[in-house]
């Protein structure tokens, strides 16, 4: 989850860079779509939804909270890594930010079953 998660957090990042200026709002939209592809891949690993039983209204809150909280740091550590960021390591730092957290709260939940 957490190396596709950067990988199309930079990929997002490099194509949506040209429709979104601002560099804040283009790390968000790049964390959501890397916490939408890393879920993806959950589904893909673990099979069936059966598998992993996580509540919908849970599974939500917990991508819109990575998707703000990787986003938002994602955009802070890009700019302190370079100044000025270019997008594709926007989107890759909050991807992967985003990523963690979603993988983390999988984690959480799944030994929580067992």
């Amino acid at each position: 989850m957490v190396l596709v998660g950067a990988f199309s957090g930079a990929l997002a990042g490099l194509v949506l860079a040209s429709v979104l200026a601002n560099q804040v709002w283009l790390a968000i939209v790049t964390a959501f779509v890397a916490v939408a592809i890393a879920l993806l891949v959950r589904r893909v690993v673990f099979g069936s939804p059966l598998r992993l039983l996580i509540p919908r209204q849970l599974e939500l809150w917990q991508a819109l909270v990575a998707t703000l909280v990787g986003g938002l740091a994602g955009h802070e550590l890009a700019i302190d890594l370079r100044e000025p960021a270019v997008s594709p390591l926007i989107g890759a730092t909050s991807g992967l930010i985003a990523s963690i957290l979603m993988a983390t709260f999988v984690i959480t939940v799944s030994s929580r079953k067992s």
